[in-house]
């Protein structure tokens, strides 16, 4: 009694008893506000390698064949894990999903620095990464379609994917300072540790409020992934049947998406994996140098990516033929 006597008279006072002010978010808003905190570790962790690659081909003697080796690594197990993500993501729910997906790739990331010289466990670390990481685009998309209100779904798209360019950023910021001043294992160690403890906050994010009112598509969605595993397997290999794969495949629209996708990625993840050691080897710069240059492209996605989406809306809007816009 005394206690609630005191809290009376303290908030009279003027204190503000409601601190933190996130307490009383709603619910989606945690939800999409860590789900692009998990988009940040993910591309934090798959640059830290493009910087730390430098200083470990120096220490363990590797050429640009074997540390081409070790990066792509990474894409086996990315590539291997999108079509699964999206199923287990149906299946299970994309938040469940993402959560094991940021645990494996951060506990695989703390890892490299004790595998780094056995090449088989090195390799193996770096594909877990991929898989962690690959299963979190579709889970996300999961989660928004699930959480979110159709009008707002626009909006958290951008924000969560949005955390992929800031996460490349601050890897590159932060990774030449923390190598420079404690070894390149420290990143793996730091990186790791944030992915680990982003998994310990969602816990009590995912619980601490109720979710928004599920909508009929959602509660559907719900039903399904309370069906035994057998029952879920068949309606995934009937759903497969019905998608028209040749007609896919004999679309030219689909070949035009599939190319231009190939090159952007092709671009985008040889920037990114590759810059830093060009800048270093070819041109002399320091590890500093060559992340601060390195980031001018994702810093330039940042800026980008926050009006396109509205500018694209905006001429569609006033009759821009979505091609021409595209």
């Amino acid at each position: 009694d005394s206690i609630g006597v005191i809290g009376n008279r303290s908030g009279k006072l003027g204190f503000d008893w409601d601190w933190p002010k996130w307490k009383n978010l709603p619910q989606r808003y945690k939800l999409i506000g860590t789900t692009s905190l998990a988009f940040v570790i993910c591309n934090m962790d798959k640059v830290n390698l493009s910087v730390a690659i430098i200083p470990m081909s120096h220490e363990f003697g590797w050429n640009a064949s074997v540390s081409g080796l070790v990066q792509s690594s990474f894409f086996w197990g990315y590539a291997m894990s999108q079509l699964p993500g999206g199923w287990l993501a149906k299946i299970f729910g994309g938040r469940k999903v993402l959560e094991v997906g940021v645990l494996v790739w951060s506990v695989a990331t703390a890892m490299v620095p004790i595998l780094a010289g056995f090449m088989p466990g090195l390799v193996l670390s770096r594909i877990l990464v991929g898989i962690g990481e690959g299963v979190s685009p579709s889970s996300a998309t999961d989660m928004i379609a699930r959480s979110i209100p159709s009008e707002e779904r626009s909006r958290a798209v951008s924000f969560v994917f949005g955390g992929l360019s800031v996460g490349s950023v601050l890897g590159l910021l932060l990774a030449p300072p923390l190598i420079q001043n404690y070894e390149w294992q420290s990143v793996f160690y730091i990186f790791g540790f944030l992915g680990i403890a982003w998994f310990t906050v969602f816990q009590y994010v995912s619980e601490d409020q109720p979710p928004v009112k599920p909508s009929p598509v959602s509660l559907l969605q719900s039903n399904k992934m309370q069906k035994p595993w057998d029952s879920s397997l068949s309606e995934l290999g009937a759903s497969l049947k019905e998608i028209p794969w040749k007609e896919f495949f004999r679309c030219k629209a689909v070949w035009a998406m599939i190319y231009a996708h190939f090159c952007g990625s092709w671009g985008y993840y040889t920037c990114l994996s590759w810059l830093p050691t060009y800048f270093s080897q070819e041109l002399n710069l320091n590890l500093a140098e060559a992340a601060w240059v390195s980031i001018l492209p994702p810093l330039a996605s940042v800026f980008i990516s926050s009006f396109a989406s509205q500018l694209a809306d905006d001429l569609i809007a006033k009759g821009v033929e979505t091609t021409v816009v595209r």
